[in-house]
């Protein structure tokens, strides 16, 4: 051995060659992840695939839960679907059960609509068939007729009017004034109505106070008209204009019952419904003045008690009358209020 040390043999010598190597590569290992080109060492690939792996299995769970929760969302829609559905069929159900009923009551209100217009048209007829007798008597003063109103009736009719004609069965059944309260002073008296025993004596009553002057009963001009229904009444009083300007042209005309205008022109008659109907009329004659007849006016006007005969009491008819004689003016009409 020289210099104090031992000498190494060819094998040791290899030895720690080997063992240098080993830790200089252990050494570069875990000092270097990366190799030269920069990319992960294997190593470091097999730990990002599991990571990976293990976040896709994590998604997927969560998908899963997801989808179960949606599953379960959807029943309970697919549920209340059925629910609505079954509800909006007996929805329509119910409306179509309506829909029949209503068209059934339209159908009954329509025919019991019709029902109430006839038993009124009826009623109306009877009430106006059990005022036949009856007179309605204006202008008397209040209280002048004392304590029997149908004696004074009578007195009023027999010795005021004096009509021809009477039966000798002739009386008043009843009167009484319009039920309401006394007037006051200046206003006009309650009017009177009084039932005739006889039709035919209450139409020559009413045929005779046309022709004849006024009646008065201290210094009060007394009028004497048929007693129509308050229906009746109304009916009549939309042909006033229209009468009064047949008067103004001298055209004969009647009202027969309930309310139709008969119209006399010349040798023709014209029957009117409404007051339009003899609107229309009256100026389709201006356009075509020319009549069978006299021009109305070229003629004179008539006498009071010129073509004043005995009219159909069952037509309860009337004429216009002159100018002299507005009391009387188409005497089955009420006066107006």
């Amino acid at each position: 051995m020289a210099g104090g040390k031992s000498a190494k043999g060819p094998h040791q010598t290899k030895l720690d060659k080997y063992t240098r190597l080993r830790k200089a590569d252990a050494e570069e290992a875990s000092e270097a992840p990366r190799d030269s080109m920069g990319e992960p060492t294997e190593l470091q690939e097999t730990l990002t695939l599991q990571d990976i792996m293990k976040a896709i299995k994590d998604v997927k769970h969560v998908l899963e839960n997801k989808i179960d929760s949606t599953a379960i969302e959807v029943t309970l829609i697919r549920t209340n679907l059925h629910k609505i559905t079954d509800r909006v069929k007996a929805t329509e159900d119910s409306v179509s059960t309506l829909t029949t009923t209503v068209d059934k009551l339209g159908k009954n209100m329509k025919h019991l609509q019709q029902r109430v217009e006839l038993l009124a048209s009826q009623l109306d007829d009877s009430e106006g068939r059990s005022r036949r007798n009856n007179i309605r008597i204006i202008g008397v003063p209040e209280k002048a007729e004392g304590p029997s109103v149908d004696l004074f009736v009578e007195d009023l009719i027999t010795q005021g009017l004096q009509p021809r004609g009477l039966s000798k069965f002739f009386g008043v059944e009843r009167a009484h004034r319009v039920p309401g309260r006394k007037p006051p002073p200046g206003a006009p008296p309650r009017t009177i109505i009084a039932r005739i025993f006889n039709f035919r004596d209450r139409d020559t009553i009413l045929q005779e106070a046309r022709v004849a002057p006024p009646v008065t009963y201290q210094n009060n001009t007394i009028g004497l008209f048929p007693d129509f229904t308050l229906q009746v009444q109304r009916q009549r009083r939309t042909f006033t204009e229209l009468k009064k300007s047949l008067r103004e042209q001298n055209i004969r005309y009647a009202m027969l019952f309930p309310a139709k205008l008969r119209v006399a022109d010349g040798t023709k008659t014209h029957f009117f419904m409404t007051p339009e109907e003899g609107w229309r009329w009256l100026e389709a004659r201006k356009g075509n003045p020319k009549t069978d007849g006299p021009n109305p006016k070229q003629s004179s006007p008539k006498p009071a008690c010129e073509g004043r005969g005995s009219l159909n009491p069952n037509d309860q008819t009337s004429t216009s009358p002159p100018e002299s004689s507005q009391v009387q003016t188409d005497w089955f009409d009420l006066p107006n209020g």
